[in-house]
């Protein structure tokens, strides 16, 4: 009989830290993905602001420029759709998979000239992006059922 109620304790247990587990990485779905879109509009309307005091520079750093705020746009937006279909037990793996690549496609090519020239501040938000998405990837590729 003890043992009865000891199995059901420990399932019951199991199941709440799955849920807060469930629970954590679907808010960090979001709270990244809601930064990474914030990130995007405060870099645009920096470099819009730049660019009408300053003119307009060379072709490439514009298009530099575009590279940054439509990947940080793109990802944030993929990761905020990933966490609404996660917390709505619908397919969101994919979804957080094409998040996640777009951002470590635009933060690791980053993260070695930032540590060359840019202060430290600098690295700190491309340095956690990729982090993060290279940890959500592996959680996609650990729940993935083909995996």
């Amino acid at each position: 009989m003890q043992a009865n109620i000891d199995v059901e304790a420990a399932r019951k247990s199991e199941e709440a830290d799955r849920r807060r587990t469930q629970s954590h990485f679907g808010r960090m779905l979001r709270v990244l993905g809601i930064v990474l879109c914030l990130g995007g509009v405060g870099h645009s309307v920096g470099v819009v602001s730049f660019y009408v005091r300053k003119g307009i520079p060379d072709v490439n750093r514009v298009l530099l420029d575009l590279w940054i705020a439509e990947a940080q746009l793109l990802g944030g937006a993929l990761y905020w759709q990933a966490s609404r279909a996660f917390r709505a037990a619908k397919p969101w793996r994919a979804v957080a998979a094409f998040g996640a690549l777009t951002v470590i496609s635009f933060a690791a090519p980053f993260i070695p000239i930032l540590v060359k020239r840019a202060p430290v501040i600098f690295w700190i938000a491309p340095g956690l992006y990729l982090l993060l998405s290279a940890l959500i990837l592996a959680r996609v590729m650990k729940d993935s059922p083909n995996a």
